[in-house]
């Protein structure tokens, strides 16, 4: 009797341990959402190519990195030793501790813009780290698979590699310079730049695709970024005035600034009035803020919008020669025809981290006395959306001479147990 007993007993363990091995093998796979910015990361990336359109900008990345280095561990991402040499000099005369600054080297077309082009970290509920593989077509000015394209297009695996990362592909383009989530499930997205990036292919496509790599519920799409940031090869936007941005991108329109709020920038009537670049943007902007106005959240909610003023508007004037480079990116432009060509700044383009948010200011000696007055008042602004965080102020205009600029230029790491 014992022995069958025995027997029984054993048999029923082999069972209960077949059931919880079944069990375990059908649990429901790890869960990847893209976390909000303002949630916990653990590094920031930071494109680190010494210019931009002749202007140095290895001294925006220190600054940048000065600021972020207390909070937070940064990769500059140097296109050799030569840069990563003289960044090492430049931090250390700004005493930045160098246990928190990492370098990653891509020689292969190095680029500035890692939020754009870089990795997109995806965090799973399970503590783990995923990179979605967005395609890339030169902002849509070059076709998929052209050497221009592939000369970018795979630094995200490039650097998913580096991390022992999976990846998650897709034939969509996408750059992270156009979403913004809400950490809740709500993303944002500008239509016209997604749509110009994937002709042919529907804005309810363009939005499921979305919503499924990133681990989002809703999109709120707005319909047109900022003039200051349309795309030069794509023509005028007024007259003889060109802008030199991506073509529109959310991160100089508008951010999540907490799971409610959003940011929204803003041209007063007055600026509209005296500006033909700003009146076009103060019509989508408007426009803009009527859809997040009508908008709710993952739950339904409306949302708070706050408002932050347009930097006041810088301007290039050119002579394109015969030859020039600028009169195939300049689209329209001619030979010996003067040009305009508005600078994209913004306070928009900010940045934001573990204990600080970075932001621009635009005011120097000789500047007008209402640069000083935006600079103040957008810094009171994101102190009163960030009252826990530190607000940095960066002069990082020759970023914008480039066509981005801080946010631009990073990429956030989130955080894992």
């Amino acid at each position: 009797m014992k022995f069958v007993r025995l027997v029984l007993i054993v048999a029923a363990i082999a069972v209960r341990g077949g059931d919880a091995l079944s069990a375990s093998a059908s649990a429901p796979p790890e869960v990847f959402t893209f976390p909000a910015e303002f949630e916990p990361q653990s590094a920031m990336w930071i494109g680190a190519r010494p210019k931009e359109n002749g202007r140095p900008t290895l001294g925006v990345v220190v600054q940048m990195a000065q600021a972020l280095a207390p909070h937070v561990d940064v990769y500059l991402v140097v296109p050799g030793e030569a840069v990563q040499a003289q960044l090492k000099k430049l931090l250390r005369a700004r005493h930045v501790d160098p246990r928190r600054i990492r370098y990653q080297t891509i020689t292969s077309n190095p680029t500035q813009w890692y939020r754009d082009i870089g990795p997109i970290f995806l965090k799973g509920n399970r503590g783990h780290l995923k990179v979605v593989d967005f395609n890339f077509n030169c902002y849509g000015d070059c076709k998929i698979g052209s050497p221009e394209a592939k000369a970018k297009e795979g630094i995200d695996r490039q650097i998913a590699a580096m991390l022992h990362l999976p990846v998650l592909h897709t034939n969509l383009v996408s750059e992270g310079g156009d979403r913004d989530v809400n950490g809740r499930g709500t993303m944002m997205a500008v239509e016209s730049v997604e749509m110009q990036r994937n002709p042919g292919i529907s804005r309810n496509r363009i939005e499921r695709e979305l919503l499924r790599l990133l681990g989002q519920k809703k999109m709120i799409w707005l319909k047109q970024g900022v003039a200051e940031d349309d795309d030069a090869q794509q023509g005028e936007v007024e007259g003889n005035v060109y802008a030199a941005g991506a073509g529109g991108h959310i991160d100089e329109v508008a951010h999540f600034t907490d799971p409610h709020t959003v940011v929204l920038e803003q041209v007063t009537p007055r600026e509209r009035n005296s500006d033909p670049v700003l009146r076009i943007s103060y019509e989508r902007l408007e426009g803009n803020y009527r859809i997040l106005k009508a908008a709710t959240d993952q739950d339904g909610r409306p949302f708070r919008i706050a408002r932050m003023p347009a930097a006041d508007p810088l301007y290039l004037n050119l002579t394109l020669k015969p030859g020039d480079d600028g009169l195939a990116f300049f689209r329209g432009s001619k030979p010996g025809r003067p040009i305009r060509v508005i600078v994209p700044r913004s306070y928009m383009n900010f940045v934001v981290s573990n204990g600080v948010v970075l932001v621009a200011r635009y005011w120097r000696p000789g500047r007008p006395e209402s640069t000083r007055r935006k600079d103040e008042a957008a810094k009171q602004i994101l102190q009163s959306l960030f009252p826990d965080r530190r607000v940095v102020q960066i002069d990082a205009e020759n970023l914008n001479y480039g066509g981005g600029g801080m946010h631009c230029a990073t990429q956030q790491e989130p955080a894992v147990p």
